[in-house]
């Protein structure tokens, strides 16, 4: 039998300018390279910032419709819910990466594999996270044991039982 998690995302500077580090290092690349070369390349400086605005709001703010504010686990499912209040179930792609403090995730949305909501979970200290550490905790053993490992220990206690 596995419990419910829940887990709030709170929004976080810190967070947000951690996810636009690569659009900002895209930034300054693109302004070396106008000034080696010819300043009417900064025009391609403006979709790199734009990305990195875009992806503060998102991860850092959660701001915008598509921004994932809640992770939940009931049974052996795993949904999001977005900022315009749908809950999505998803699944945990394999280009996503655990640690001890953070979580990069992909989510796919189950069924698809062209929408996906990228997650970053942050829990080193009381100033640079955006979750809460028990719940953090508990998801990211749900998460390394994998959704059927406790169905399965389960489904054959239940068979004994009955």
């Amino acid at each position: 039998m596995s419990s419910r998690i829940e887990l709030a995302l709170i929004p976080s500077h810190a967070v947000g300018l951690l996810c636009t580090l690569p659009w900002l290092a895209l930034t300054l690349f693109v302004a070396a390279v106008a000034s080696e070369f010819s300043p009417l390349l900064l025009v391609l400086a403006i979709p790199s910032l734009v990305g990195a605005v875009f992806e503060y709001r998102r991860t850092g703010l959660l701001v915008g419709p598509a921004a994932v504010t809640e992770l939940r686990v009931e049974g052996e499912q795993l949904y999001v819910r977005l900022r315009s209040g749908q809950d999505r179930a998803v699944q945990v792609a394999d280009e996503s990466r655990l640690g001890a403090h953070f979580a990069i995730l992909k989510l796919q949305h189950s069924g698809t594999i062209s929408c996906t909501y990228p997650v970053v979970l942050v829990a080193v200290t009381p100033r640079f996270r955006n979750i809460p550490s028990d719940a953090f905790r508990r998801l990211r053993v749900w998460l390394r044991l994998g959704p059927t490992s406790g169905s399965k220990a389960s489904g054959r206690q239940t068979q004994e039982i009955h």
